[in-house]
């Protein structure tokens, strides 16, 4: 997982400064491809696990505190847009 941040970061990092860092070729094409296939796999891995928190919330607060979360923890996370952090 470690390697597809590195990626999505480099990618992230890539479109946000004024100056492109990648070069027109096929390999930074794939590169860019490699870091968006990551950044969506990470997009997906958050929202499948917020998903399941809003399921454990509403089907018993004792399981959250099983988890070792609390409810406004849980509720703060669920108010996330899947690309934020």
């Amino acid at each position: 997982m470690s390697t597809q941040l590195s990626l999505t970061s480099r990618f992230y990092q890539s479109f946000c400064s004024e100056q492109p860092t990648w070069t027109i070729g096929p390999a930074s094409v794939w590169a860019r491809l490699i870091a968006l296939r990551g950044l969506v796999a990470v997009w997906r891995e958050r929202m499948y696990y917020r998903k399941e928190l809003k399921r454990l919330a509403e089907h018993g607060p004792q399981r959250i505190d099983d988890v070792g979360l609390t409810l406004a923890g849980v509720e703060a996370e669920l108010q996330k847009p899947f690309w934020q952090a």
